[in-house]
């Protein structure tokens, strides 16, 4: 079976000269981030003061179809939501609320020629984003996909469509997700689950750590890692061939000395990899790496820097086949314009 190269391309970014014709041929799945929520209904924006980027948004998705067009393998899913994305919980509250936003979405992917629809809701259950949750948003969550699942499922009859329209969401890849989701359900209702095995290490880190790292290591032994979020998700209900696996195309950054080193509060930073090979290397940055953790990271001065390179990423890919797991998938296109990371993604997949 082909494994699933899926790829979220943000639609705020700036398109120009990324090797998009290129790169079509080569994945199989691409998620156009992002839709939002408003009063229940699935729009591109939800400010007034961002209606003056419609014009941009609608010609970046057309520009996905035309791909499609050239590269039929090609499918493209509408990604909803997103971090700080508010209107999940009430969506998902009613009957009639999930079955109204579930037409929406439909109907959202319809107008602008999606193949299925992703749902990025960080997170359900919890307000760690600062969007409303409920305690009923586990059981409501099941319910919404089903939903959405049931009316994706009777367009596709009625359109006598040979191939099912996709559902798939992106999940958090620690047990804080898990408490909040019926993994088991969920993961019937979806065709593929995008697990962020990234940010481990985020914007809010005290120390200097990895933040897409693919092993533990010893001196953060009790930390994240994707093995470690692939394993608890695959003993709690999420079937391996259904996992995509998290590559992140940028940096996290914080002011410590050295990689387990207590930082600076609130210095943390990010950096795309094309900031990182092209500014940070070249002016003086020294790159290390870290063979139990199979990941890279770099000092910038004063500034440790945990991000991605090719030979982590090839690690991931061998670490996809052996797991028997469905694929990978990255964010966020734009920030590898060159697309080196990407041609990792490609040939460990395809050869390795």
């Amino acid at each position: 079976m082909k494994h699933i190269l899926l790829g979220y391309i943000a639609g705020r970014a700036d398109w120009s000269g990324l090797p998009l014709e290129r790169d079509a041929a080569r994945l199989t799945h691409i998620c156009y981030a992002f839709a939002n929520i408003h009063d229940g209904d699935v729009v591109l924006f939800t400010e007034q003061t961002l209606e003056q980027s419609q014009p941009r948004a609608v010609e970046g998705i057309a520009h996905l179809r035309g791909l499609r067009s050239r590269h039929p393998h090609l499918k493209l899913l509408i990604s909803i939501g997103g971090w700080e994305a508010d209107g999940f919980s009430d969506a998902a509250l009613t009957p009639k609320s999930r079955e109204h936003f579930a037409k929406s979405a439909i109907q959202f992917m319809q107008l602008h020629g999606f193949d299925g629809i992703d749902l990025d809701w960080e997170y359900p259950s919890n307000n760690m984003a600062g969007i409303k949750s409920r305690a009923e948003d586990k059981a409501n969550f099941t319910l919404m996909l089903a939903e959405i699942r049931r009316q994706l499922n009777a367009l596709a009859k009625r359109e006598s469509r040979s191939e099912a329209y996709l559902l798939s969401i992106a999940a958090g890849a620690g047990q804080y997700y898990l408490d909040g989701v019926d993994m088991p359900a969920v993961a019937e209702l979806c065709d593929f689950v995008n697990l962020m095995t990234y940010d481990f290490y985020n914007g809010w880190a005290k120390r200097a750590g990895h933040h897409s790292n693919l092993f533990n290591t010893p001196l953060d032994p009790e930390g994240d890692s994707c093995a470690k979020s692939v394993a608890l998700f695959t003993a709690n209900g999420l079937p391996a061939n259904k996992l995509v696996l998290g590559c992140a195309f940028y940096g996290r950054s914080l002011l410590a000395p050295a990689l387990g080193a207590v930082g600076i509060e609130n210095s943390n930073g990010a950096a795309s990899y094309g900031k990182i090979v092209h500014e940070l290397l070249p002016a003086g940055a020294v790159k290390h790496w870290d063979d139990d953790a199979k990941a890279p990271w770099l000092m910038a001065g004063d500034r440790f820097v945990s991000y991605e390179d090719e030979a982590s990423i090839a690690h991931k890919m061998a670490f996809v086949k052996q797991q028997g797991l469905a694929g990978a998938f990255f964010w966020e296109y734009s920030e590898d314009r060159d697309g080196v990371l990407m041609d990792a993604l490609w040939e460990g997949l395809q050869y390795m």
